[in-house]
């Protein structure tokens, strides 16, 4: 009974991580508005929590030796649901960034723990779980994106708002990871920093989760915008590229490990970015409600399962201890959402909000070719 009620905690974890993510990219016009700044200052709120994640990550490893992760799980639950109450008395910019550093902070070390977690019971379980756990995540932005906009449409203040979620979502989140295992401690021998000489399999990890991140954080950043600004809807309907994105990218991740191990790695994430280019190129020349709707929908299938794989993978590198391989994904995760967000606030400022995905559309059609030059290092 043990061996289930932790795969479930683990699975509900990433439900409730990711819950927050959904009030975050729903209430982003809101905020907006609330502390007067424009899309690059949006950029630089994200991109200011991407530092805190990143700094907190390249410690996390060193942290979740010395205690567990567990106990980081209990502890950075707590710290950043609460971290959440002040957000409605913001107005200035720079006050946001900070709290955001600070949301970072905890979110990264949030971020390791609970993949290593995830990485323990796939390994124990001998079997591909990954992208089933991460399809938990999916559907925490996905509910949490379409209550927040049911919240919006029926006008509930952000406070109201936010004070539901930390009384439900809290004491759920403790409740789950009250019931997780303690780490199992990995071999002295394995490398317990990431500053080594990467061999080309986890190189190859960290860029398409660079990619795949760029798209992900694209929706969850500028979805709301997106169709609050180019396809002119209010209310409710602001939510439905976060919601169909989601839908479908949790569709991708309930199924994302069957069609691994039927089709094998490589040609999945083959298939996965050849529907992200076809969505994003929809994304740039269409503006209306079908077209958003499609296009987000097969974003969402093509995004679904490139991060998970790329952690399980990480996770089982031999010689690389798993919190340092998962550790070297989320760097990378992270610092494309450090730096992209700033960038693609300039782009979006310029040239609307539209054309952000210009940019990563180039990213992924070199990223196809490069997949294909290095094909037998996922093949191995």
């Amino acid at each position: 009974m043990k061996k289930i009620d932790d795969i479930l905690a683990c699975r509900g974890l990433f439900f409730v991580m990711a819950f927050s993510i959904g009030l975050w990219t729903i209430r982003i016009p809101t905020i907006k508005d609330q502390i007067l700044t424009d899309y690059l200052g949006i950029g630089y709120i994200m991109a200011t929590f991407s530092i805190g994640s990143i700094i907190m990550m390249l410690l996390a490893n060193y942290i979740i030796i010395r205690t567990s992760s567990k106990f980081v799980l209990i502890f950075v639950s707590v710290v950043q649901w609460l971290l959440w109450l002040p957000v409605p008395f913001i107005n200035s910019l720079e006050t946001f960034m900070f709290l955001a550093f600070l949301f970072g902070i905890c979110f990264g070390l949030f971020e390791i723990a609970l993949n290593l977690q995830a990485s323990n019971i796939e390994i124990r379980e001998k079997k591909s779980m990954m992208t089933v756990f991460h399809s938990f995540w999916s559907l925490g932005v996905l509910i949490g994106s379409f209550l927040t906009s049911i919240f919006l449409q029926f006008e509930i203040s952000m406070l109201n708002n936010i004070l539901i979620y930390v009384i439900i979502m809290l004491p759920l989140n403790l409740w789950f990871t009250f019931k997780l295992n303690v780490d199992e401690k990995s071999s002295i021998e394995n490398k317990k920093s990431i500053f080594f000489i990467w061999p080309i399999l986890v190189i190859l990890l960290a860029v398409v989760s660079m990619a795949s991140a760029l798209s992900e954080g694209s929706v969850d950043s500028w979805g709301a915008l997106y169709m609050r600004d180019i396809v002119k809807i209010d209310g409710f309907k602001i939510g439905i590229a976060t919601i169909s994105f989601n839908i479908f990218m949790v569709i991708g991740r309930f199924y994302g490990d069957q069609f691994r191990d039927k089709i094998g790695v490589f040609n999945l994430i083959l298939c996965l970015f050849s529907l992200t280019i076809f969505s994003l190129i929809i994304l740039i020349n269409f503006n209306s409600i079908i077209s958003s709707i499609i296009g987000f929908a097969l974003l969402g299938i093509g995004t679904s399962s490139v991060i998970p794989i790329a952690y399980s993978l990480a996770g089982k590198i031999k010689g690389i201890d798993s919190g340092v391989g998962i550790a070297i994904v989320s760097v990378a995760v992270y610092g494309t959402f450090m730096g992209a967000p700033a960038a693609l606030g300039l782009v979006a400022n310029i040239y609307g909000v539209n054309n952000i995905f210009l940019p990563i559309l180039i990213v992924f059609v070199l990223l196809l070719f490069t997949m294909i030059v290095f094909k037998k290092e996922f093949k191995s």
